[in-house]
């Protein structure tokens, strides 16, 4: 039997970099409310979406959104340069094996970034 984990997910499209990509989805998902409006209706049990996603770490760490990089990329995905297509068939088995946390994940077009993919789980 195999866990289930409630999960979330925020597909953006690359805004030269990760930090600015992660503040685009978050607009986009707030709307017109401001952020923290959203954070502090939804209290301690969070927003389980990229709204709670307030800090972004190359590292995997309690607390923070782990960008993955080139070897974290391949180890996972199986390439340095993985297409939204790999991201999308590998994310939630990852998502299982990494519960309570957040990662962003770089999808590439071409060798170039074209979107990344904001996505957590709970615990």
């Amino acid at each position: 039997m195999s866990a289930t984990v409630e999960s979330w997910k925020s597909w953006r499209s690359f805004n030269k970099t990760v930090e600015q990509t992660l503040d685009d989805v978050q607009h986009e998902v707030a709307g017109d409310e401001p952020i923290a409006a959203v954070r502090k209706r939804a209290g301690k049990k969070g927003t389980n979406t990229v709204l709670d996603v307030d800090a972004l770490s190359p590292k995997e760490k309690p607390g923070m959104c782990w960008v993955l990089g080139h070897d974290d990329l391949h180890l996972h995905f199986g390439s340095k340069h993985p297409t939204k297509r790999a991201i999308e068939g590998g994310i939630d088995q990852f998502l299982v094996k990494h519960p309570g946390r957040a990662v962003a994940v770089t999808a590439y077009a071409r060798g170039l970034p074209s979107a990344v993919l904001f996505a957590g789980s709970g615990k």
